[in-house]
Order: C-alpha cells, then sequence, then structure tokens
C-alpha cells in the first residue's frame, strides 16, 4: 500500500483538523443527551476521516500485467524490383501502390497479430522481425523507394528464400502459433540465375495468399523525368505480370493465388477466415510499476455513511 495524495497531506491533515473542531464545538453546543452527541461527533469523525484517506489516494503496487495477442505471426514478403513500379495497376498507378494499400488493409483487419517484413530487389532485406508495431511495419513499406537501375542485376523470386526461411521457423518453434504468408510480387523474372522451390516452406504455413500486382498488357516504368529504356528494342521499357511464376509459387506454398490488379476486395473473404481460425491469447508478464487505486472502497463506505447521516437528521426531524 502507498499513498499518492491529490493534495499536500499537510494541508489535507490541517483542513481536516478544522472541520473536527468546527464540528465538535457546534454539536457540543446543541441541547441534546451526551449520547447523541458523542454520536453525530463519531460519525462526522468517520465521514471526515474517509473523506481525508480518499484525498490521500491509497494505491497498491503492482509489477504483473496481462496483455492480449492473437495467435498470429503474419509474414509479408515483398517484391521491391524495379518493375514493381509499373504504372498499370488499376489504370495507370504504380503497382506499389496496390502493394502499399494491400498491406495496410491486412495490417489493419489482422490488428494484434505479430507482423514480420522481408523485401527483395538484387538482394533480401530483413526490414522487420515479427514485432506488435503496426505501424512500423506500415512506415516501412510506405517508404519503399524505386531502386537504381544502373545498379539493378535483374529480379528472381528465389531472391527472399533465405530470410523467409529463418523467420519461417522462428514462428513454427512458439507453440499455439499460426503462421501466415502474404507474397506481394508482378511475378516477373528477369535473371534466372537462381533457382529455387518454395515447397519446403508449405509444411510451415497455415494460410495466406500469393498476390499478383500487374496486368497482361503491361505499364512502363519511371526513371527520374523520363521511363526506363529498353536497349534490346530501342524503346520504353515494358513490365508484364507473370502469373504463371505466382501461380507456381502459390501452389508450392499450399496457399492462394489473387491477382490485386482491381483491389482488395478479394482479401475480404481470406481475412475473415484467418480471423475466425485464429484465437486471443491472454499472456502474462512482469514490467515496471504500476499503481492500482483502491479509494473507491472507501468512497463507498462514505457514500453509505452519508445516507446514514442523511436518516439521522430526517429521523429528528431536522429537514
Amino acid at each position: 500500500m502507498k499513498m499518492r495524495p491529490i493534495l499536500p497531506p499537510g494541508l489535507m491533515l490541517l483542513v481536516f483538523a478544522i472541520f473536527m473542531v468546527l464540528t465538535v464545538f457546534i454539536i457540543a453546543r446543541n441541547k441534546t443527551s451526551l449520547i447523541e452527541k458523542a454520536g453525530s461527533i463519531g460519525r462526522m469523525a468517520v465521514i471526515y476521516l474517509l473523506v481525508l484517506i480518499i484525498g490521500l489516494r491509497p494505491v497498491t503496487i503492482r509489477t504483473d500485467y496481462e496483455f492480449a495477442t492473437k495467435n498470429l505471426d503474419v509474414l509479408f514478403v515483398i517484391d521491391g524490383t524495379l518493375s514493381m513500379w509499373a504504372l498499370d495497376y488499376n489504370g495507370r498507378e504504380e503497382r506499389m501502390e496496390g502493394v502499399k494499400q494491400d498491406v495496410n488493409f491486412i495490417l489493419s483487419e489482422l490488428a494484434g497479430s505479430n507482423f514480420g517484413l522481408v523485401t527483395f530487389d538484387d538482394t533480401a532485406h530483413v526490414l522487420s522481425p515479427f514485432t506488435q508495431d503496426l505501424k512500423y511495419i506500415s512506415d516501412m513499406v510506405d517508404v519503399m523507394a524505386t531502386p537504381e537501375t544502373y545498379y539493378s542485376s535483374g529480379s528472381n523470386l528465389a531472391t527472399p528464400y533465405k530470410d523467409m526461411e529463418a523467420l519461417l521457423l522462428s514462428s513454427n518453434k512458439k507453440e499455439n502459433r499460426k503462421t501466415i504468408v502474404f507474397f506481394l510480387s508482378d511475378g516477373e523474372v528477369t535473371n534466372d540465375s537462381l533457382e529455387g522451390s518454395y515447397e519446403e516452406f508449405a509444411q510451415y504455413i497455415d494460410a495466406g495468399a500469393v498476390l499478383g500486382y500487374g496486368s497482361e498488357a503491361g505499364g512502363k516504368m519511371k526513371e527520374y523525368h523520363s521511363y526506363v529504356y529498353d536497349y534490346d528494342t530501342h524503346d520504353d521499357a515494358i513490365s508484364r505480370i507473370d502469373e504463371e511464376n505466382l501461380k507456381r509459387i502459390a501452389n508450392e506454398m499450399g496457399v492462394q493465388y489473387m491477382n490485386m490488379n482491381g483491389g482488395n476486395t478479394a482479401l475480404t473473404g481470406l481475412i475473415e477466415m484467418i480471423k475466425e481460425q485464429s484465437a486471443t491469447v491472454v499472456e502474462q508478464a512482469d514490467g515496471a510499476e504500476r499503481y492500482v487505486d483502491t479509494y473507491y472502497y472507501y468512497a463507498a463506505v462514505l457514500a453509505a455513511m452519508l445516507i446514514l447521516e442523511t436518516a439521522v437528521f430526517i429521523r429528528k426531524g431536522r429537514l
């Protein structure tokens, strides 16, 4: 038990003493029996004492706390190669705009889960292991920028394999966890030096989807104030979605494939299914001191005393 007074304790004690002296003085002058005077003084003393205790604000100290989370680890794997900035998402928007909208949609719908983020272009980058910091994940996706074409060596969908493996194994070591994977890409491969299959990951993945961006007609890619130039065709380079690659990856991981070029409506059903299969886990932990108020116990007694005092006044015909 500890006191956290709302006013200086010395001031409250002074006020308490003044009210007690005045009360005793006034009641002593009443033309009532000694027993009635003692009873009135006693009741008023209890009322004043309860007010003093409430003002001193007694609290208990606790270091344990509970927190609730969903039993989901949600891993985003995002293609950050140059083609993801092609202008053929939902008309003439950048594909990456669709990615950002869909990631934020999933974050809001599955809030309370743990989220991880892997991006890849020439190399893979673990921007976040699993965390509950939704804003951090959202900010990391929002600031993804067009890679430099000068240093680009082409795109390959096997690039994030090792980082995905590490995070999936980490998730599967946890008890009572479901692992969800969202792989966001246009499926385009311009560097086939890497080969790999995601079939091994199917055993670690409980649900998710491969989300495809772009169109068959394709779109140009902006570079500074112009478009990326194709030295083979001597024209602006055109990037096209490769759904065969995306469907292959989805099949290997045992998840759905969805074309997201028209918006994220298709995601709604999958998200609802994931939410229905997830559970809320309440966990115990220890942390910094926190104070739990107990004044309301005394407030309840004070209310009872005031009711009693009112009843006494009414019985004596003083109201």
